[in-house]
Formats: C-alpha cells, sequence, structure tokens
C-alpha cells in the first residue's frame, strides 16, 4: 500500500488519540470543585459576618415599661428585729436601654440600661421590737406614711436567645433612690414575748386587733415617747438617699419585630417578681 494511503488510514486514530490525551491534561490543570457548602451553615457564616463587622452590627436602642410587686418578708428584718411586719408593695419604672449583639454570638445581646422609676415601701401597722430589747418598755406600734423610692438606676444585661422566639437574661447594677414619706412610731403598752401580736399603744381604746387613727392622733403631742405615756414621734434615722442594688433574671419572649415581653425576678432593695413590655429598634 502506498506510503500516503497508509497514513490517511491510521489519521482517524492518531486524533482520537491526541484528543482524550489533551482532555486528560486539562482535567489534572483544572482545580477540584469546592464541596456545596449546607444552607444552615451559610446562614450562621453570614450572621458571623455580618456581627464581626463594625458597620454592619450597628447598636439598638429602645425602651420599656415595667411593673413588679416587691416584698421584704418577716425573715429579713428578722435578722435585727425579735417582731416585725413585712413589706409588700409595687413597683413602677421606664427603661432606655442600648443594645449590642455579641460579636462571637449573633443570638446574644448586651443590654445597657437607664432606668427611671418609683417604689412603694408599704407595711401593715403593727408593733415592731429589736433584738435584746425588753418588749414591756422598748415595743413600738410603727406606721408606715407615703414611703417610698424614687429611683434611677443603671444596669448591664446579658440576653441569649435559643430561636427566634425565646430567651433568658440576667444582670446586675447599681443606683440611687430618694426617700418620700415618713414612719411614725408609738410605744405600745402591757407588752410581753407572748402577746407581741395583740397589745397596743395605751391611747388605743378601740375594739379589734387593729388601732385606729383617732386614738393615735391623742398621742401626736410633744413629750416621750414611753409605755406608761405614749407620743406619736417620727423615726429620724432614715437617710434621705439610699443606695440601690439591682440583680435580675428572667425569660424574655419575642411577640413582634421589635416587640419583646419579660418575666422576671431577682432583688431591687427588695425581692420582687415582675414583667415588662419592651420595644428595641
Amino acid at each position: 500500500m502506498p506510503r500516503r494511503l497508509t497514513l490517511l488510514a491510521f489519521a482517524p486514530f492518531f486524533i482520537l488519540a491526541t484528543s482524550v490525551v489533551a482532555r486528560a491534561q486539562t482535567a489534572e490543570e483544572q482545580p477540584a470543585e469546592a464541596p456545596a457548602v449546607p444552607a444552615a451553615e451559610q446562614t450562621v457564616a453570614a450572621a458571623e459576618t455580618l456581627v464581626a463587622d463594625p458597620a454592619l452590627n450597628p447598636p439598638h436602642y429602645g425602651g420599656a415599661f415595667r411593673a413588679r410587686w416587691v416584698t421584704v418578708p418577716h425573715w429579713v428584718f428578722g435578722i435585727f428585729t425579735k417582731h416585725n411586719q413585712a413589706v409588700s408593695a409595687y413597683s413602677l419604672a421606664f427603661e432606655g436601654t442600648r443594645r449590642k449583639r455579641d460579636a462571637e454570638n449573633p443570638n446574644r445581646f448586651t443590654d445597657i440600661s437607664l432606668a427611671v422609676g418609683f417604689q412603694s415601701m408599704h407595711a401593715p401597722d403593727g408593733n415592731w421590737l429589736g433584738n435584746g430589747k425588753n418588749p414591756a418598755i422598748d415595743t413600738d406600734w410603727v406606721q408606715f406614711k407615703n414611703l417610698g423610692l424614687w429611683t434611677i438606676d443603671l444596669a448591664f444585661v446579658q440576653r441569649q436567645y435559643f430561636n427566634e422566639v425565646f430567651g433568658i437574661h440576667y444582670g446586675a447594677g447599681l443606683g440611687l433612690a430618694i426617700v418620700q414619706g415618713k414612719v411614725d412610731r408609738t410605744k405600745s403598752n402591757a407588752c410581753t414575748d407572748n402577746n407581741l401580736d395583740s397589745c397596743r399603744p395605751k391611747v388605743c381604746t378601740s375594739t379589734g386587733s387593729g388601732c385606729s387613727e383617732s386614738d393615735l392622733q391623742k398621742a401626736d403631742t410633744p413629750g416621750d415617747n414611753t409605755a406608761a405615756d405614749p407620743h406619736r414621734t417620727k423615726i429620724r434615722d432614715i437617710p434621705p438617699v439610699l443606695p440601690i442594688i439591682n440583680l435580675v433574671a428572667g425569660f424574655d419572649f419575642r411577640i413582634a419585630h421589635g416587640l419583646e415581653a419579660r418575666l422576671e425576678g431577682g432583688f431591687y432593695d427588695a425581692f420582687f417578681v415582675g414583667g415588662a413590655v419592651a420595644y428595641i429598634y
């Protein structure tokens, strides 16, 4: 067979082999495709990128209204008294809040809150006796007269959400309270260790377990306040300004975009439980 025909016969096989080798070399030169990233991981990565960039993670601001039931139980006063009356009242306040998302955890937030409010400190009229005192001469019938605290405090609160609706919070703060109202005392008569619930000031002639205001008005005269000769006097060693110690923990519920509800408890110069409604924009 002539040489030219022989070359023409093998040409198709030569072209095919050349194509296969070229494709193999191209495949080796191209990098392998990266494995697909699940959508959930992409979302977390995007959130982490968001909070890591200050320009994309600005602080948010808002406000809240809170209402609480406050109490100082018998056992607290029992630390320094033998007989006392428990305080049970209410507290109302408005908060202004600055909130910042955590740079490492997109579901964690730090709140700085400034609150202004009023906290009532009311106890029923009744006898008080200090530890180590003589009930016959040292028992006082004590009356809280519009006693309350006008408060301002600054608190730092951490909020951790577990999903789009539910989270928890905990924090602490300090503040000051201006005291309003007064506390009066009138010496009770014929008191012993066994009748501290029933003995009354000598001027109280009303029937029943109480001591009426009209009876106690008879003791509104100058003089030494003694069990034998009671004179109602104002307790003067209550300071006009008190420090506020604020400890709080509770649950958070997202109701709608920016709107939150809270259930919480703690200590605010008295033990408390209560709730709040907040809006953060």
